[in-house]
């Protein structure tokens, strides 16, 4: 299994980069509703004198209009309020209809005031008047923009939402997991400790009533011992297990990059999936929340491998670049539906999302069809060591 982790970095940490820095100015697609070509070339004059990038497209027929706006996807429709078998209405109203945001000027020899501002109360976003074309390149921008705050408050609303909605999963899941734990580690102590805890009972027991009948010999006194000292040894075994499931020592005792390679030993051994680890250079104490916060996201990562990948090899990377901490999981199992990763009941993400946004972090997850999955994530470490 071959993994450019370094790529993988790099495509983070362009992700994190402001996406204004560096664009090329901007190109618009304008659709003309015109039946007029002297208004259509007097628009098009305006619009390059005011140095205005765009490509258009022209038509004056309603059974061309839909085709024009879904194969040519302008940016702002610019129509005339009559033409002679159509009119610009009534090709807004198509577009609402659709539920189409596409900005819409209307462009007009006359228009009363009245019917202007009815226009406008209807949604449309301005009109200009076919004697003064010198506010059209205003015009355009502002329509344009105007559009897309809208659609970006629209993306902001849907995103609350979602976050709202996937909170709720997350505490139901959070209250289920609780649970669990609870009954898990109710079962281990009346099935390991409460066990060996009752045979040590019975050991004592008959230790004593040997030791009033007055029957004991050094060979039974020795033999008693070992038995006893047998079952403490397995109570402290167990006690350790069971707390080590809860939170590994090493993570406090050697660090995370150990804690790591425990991780991947104890997975490997109980899963029979091969787990390398390739923990270069990487810091070996961290804040305590971030140890913490890694440490779960390589074991959520796994988990998921264990439950849905059908696996049989896993690679753990991790390794500071510059003031980053890069940490990634991949395996060769059967990958992720792009569904899966998008949709709100994957829980297990959602969580590794919630984990790595605290740190204010970048979580990335690569998945193709039976080529595996990489998780990875990118933590800045001046900020997570002042949290």
């Amino acid at each position: 299994m071959s993994m450019n982790y370094q790529t993988v970095f790099s495509e983070l940490v362009h992700d994190r980069e402001d996406p204004l820095q560096g664009t090329l100015k901007r190109t618009y697609r304008i659709l003309f509703l015109e039946d007029n070509p002297d208004d259509i070339e007097l628009m098009r004059h305006e619009l390059s004198e005011a140095g205005m990038d765009f490509i258009s497209e022209q038509t004056d027929k309603r059974l061309d209009f839909g085709k024009f706006v879904s194969d040519f996807k302008p940016d702002i429709i610019l129509a005339d309020y009559s033409l002679s078998t159509f009119n610009g209405m009534q090709a807004f109203y198509i577009l609402r209809k659709e539920d189409l945001l596409i900005p819409f000027i209307l462009v007009t020899g006359a228009l009363s005031e009245q019917l202007a501002l009815e226009c406008l109360k209807e949604g449309v976003d301005d009109f200009i008047l076919k004697s003064s074309f010198k506010r059209l390149p205003a015009a355009i921008a502002n329509a344009v923009k105007k559009k897309e705050v809208e659609q970006e408050k629209n993306l902001i609303a849907q995103e609350l939402r979602k976050s709202h909605d996937e909170l709720q999963l997350l505490v139901e899941r959070q209250q289920s997991t609780i649970e669990d734990e609870r009954m898990s580690i109710a079962r281990n102590l009346h099935d390991e400790l409460g066990q060996t805890l009752t045979a040590l009972k019975i050991d004592i027991t008959m230790l004593r009533k040997k030791l009033s009948s007055g029957t004991l010999t050094d060979q039974i006194v020795i033999t008693e011992f070992d038995s006893i000292t047998k079952l403490i040894n397995k109570l402290t075994g167990s006690v350790k297990r069971i707390s080590s499931g809860l939170r590994p020592e090493t993570l406090d005792e050697l660090g995370i990059i150990d804690s790591i390679r425990w991780q991947a030993a104890e997975f490997e051994k109980r899963y029979e999936i091969k787990c390398s680890t390739f923990l270069n250079s990487g810091p070996t104490v961290l804040d305590r929340n971030l140890s913490i916060a890694l440490f779960r996201i390589v074991q959520e990562s796994l988990t998921n491998v264990a439950r849905h990948a059908n696996a049989t090899q896993v690679e753990i990377f991790l390794e500071q670049i510059d003031d980053f901490l890069f940490l990634a999981v991949s395996d060769n199992g059967k990958g992720i539906h792009e569904d899966q990763l998008k949709s709100s009941q994957s829980l297990g993400l959602i969580g590794l999302r919630e984990r790595v946004r605290l740190f204010n972090g970048k979580l990335n997850i690569r998945s193709e069809e039976a080529n595996g999955t990489m998780v990875s994530v990118m933590i800045p470490l001046t900020q997570s060591n002042q949290s």
